[in-house]
């Protein structure tokens, strides 16, 4: 099968998607939703969920381009961005980078589907990818010198604001008006009152985690990221017992483990968001040498991914779920012993 992005689209896209994320990080606590990006009152956000939109659609133009059913007239992009636009506006930022960076894998995945070299996907590659980029590069790169102007150094904000909302992946941030001697001194005192030593523990009463189940809003689309990308096979799929018509379908993560998924066609599901009770990341262990061929193949498929500490890449699946791959043995994390 022909490759449908060539070597130098592939490095274009790819530089083009982490300047601009480069840029988005390098902003101070708050500025991330601060209108005034564009005279017409976007803020950093607004523009990112424009370019997420503009992937969203060229993935699934792809998909279409794929199983021979694209279809150029049937696409009104305009419309697609403002309804985009207007669902997300009031979402907080992680939201809508969580979305960004799915429908950029989405496209990514689906162009893989592509039989050969077509002008059509060639077409919505470039478009949604490296030349959009390329449109707002200019005015985020001025945006970002204006604000930082405007903010002193060391001005106050949340963490939250200072990463856009979300709790972060990588150097860790000292969040503001918290006391960090305070919550040392609860996490000695849970330990001594709760953690026990190895030899002292019980037997858990656990034999293993049956699965874990996550929500899919395409079928085809999970299984080509999980099973062909990452290379967690398939190892079955029947109807949900409680929903008429929705797939419930399971990988193989390993040691017994599967990764299950659940769609519900139908229902208006809203966006992948991080809150209390729902998903921050899964962490799923393989080992070093297939993690390696692992980050080789995210980096020849373009898909972008936050290497931290050596051993651990954080991605996003195509509904915004955040996947880390750890090289690190089970029960050993970053050099410690954590079971």
């Amino acid at each position: 099968m022909a490759a449908v992005i060539d070597p130098d689209l592939r490095k274009a896209e790819d530089e083009t998607w982490h300047e601009l994320h480069a840029l988005i990080d390098s902003l101070p606590p708050g500025c991330v939703e601060e209108p005034g990006y564009f005279e017409e009152g976007w803020s950093t956000k607004d523009m990112l969920a424009h370019v997420g939109a503009w992937l969203a659609q060229a993935g699934v133009a792809l998909e279409q381009i794929g199983a021979g059913t694209y279809r150029a007239d049937d696409i009104d992009v305009d419309a697609l961005n403002g309804r985009y636009l207007e669902t997300l506006r009031e979402l907080p930022f992680d939201v809508v980078r969580a979305q960004a960076d799915a429908s950029r894998s989405r496209m990514l995945i689906a162009s893989a589907g592509v039989a050969e070299p077509n002008d059509d996907a060639n077409f919505w590659i470039r478009k949604a990818g490296p030349d959009h980029y390329a449109e707002h590069l200019p005015r985020l790169r001025e945006w970002a010198e204006e604000v930082r102007h405007r903010v002193p150094a060391g001005a106050g904000g949340s963490a939250a604001a200072a990463t856009g909302g979300g709790t972060p992946v990588g150097p860790a941030v000292e969040p503001a008006g918290v006391d960090l001697d305070a919550i040392e001194a609860r996490r000695a005192e849970l330990v001594g009152r709760y953690l026990r030593p190895s030899e002292e523990r019980p037997a858990s009463s656990a034999r293993g985690v049956h699965h874990i189940a996550l929500l899919s809003s395409d079928v085809e689309q999970t299984i080509r990221f999980y099973q062909e990308l990452l290379e967690f096979p398939l190892t079955e799929i029947f109807e949900n017992r409680d929903y008429k018509g929705s797939n419930h379908f399971f990988f193989d993560i390993g040691h017994g483990n599967l990764l299950a998924f659940f769609d519900f066609p139908g229902l208006d599901l809203g966006p992948y968001a991080e809150v209390l009770g729902g998903l921050h990341h899964i962490a799923i262990s393989v080992e070093p040498e297939r993690w390696g061929r692992l980050k080789a193949k995210l980096d020849a498929d373009g898909v972008g991914y936050h290497e931290a500490s050596g051993s651990s890449l954080y991605l996003a699946d195509p509904d915004g779920a955040r996947v880390e791959l750890i090289s690190d043995s089970l029960l050993n994390m970053y050099g410690h012993q954590v079971g």
